[in-house]
């Protein structure tokens, strides 16, 4: 079922954001995940660290990315 999910996340996501853009944030999000900060410090250093790598989206759609990417990550483990 899990894969189900994750693979359902990545499809809305490359739909919405882009395949290369989706990879890209994913990326930053499993950079964050293991870092010992509470969930609003991650949030902010990942959103941070999408405007460094200079990947352009909305302060919504960057949300919305990094969202995803939380829950597809769930869904992995």
């Amino acid at each position: 079922m899990n894969f189900l999910i994750q693979q359902a996340i990545r499809v809305i996501a490359q739909l919405i954001l882009g395949s290369d853009i989706f990879t890209r944030i994913l990326g930053v999000v499993e950079r964050w995940a293991d870092k010992e900060l509470d969930g609003a410090s991650k949030r902010v250093g990942v959103l941070n660290e999408i405007e460094v790598l200079g990947i352009s989206l909305t302060k919504s759609a960057a949300n919305f990315a990094v969202e995803l990417a939380v829950q597809f990550l769930k869904a992995k483990a």
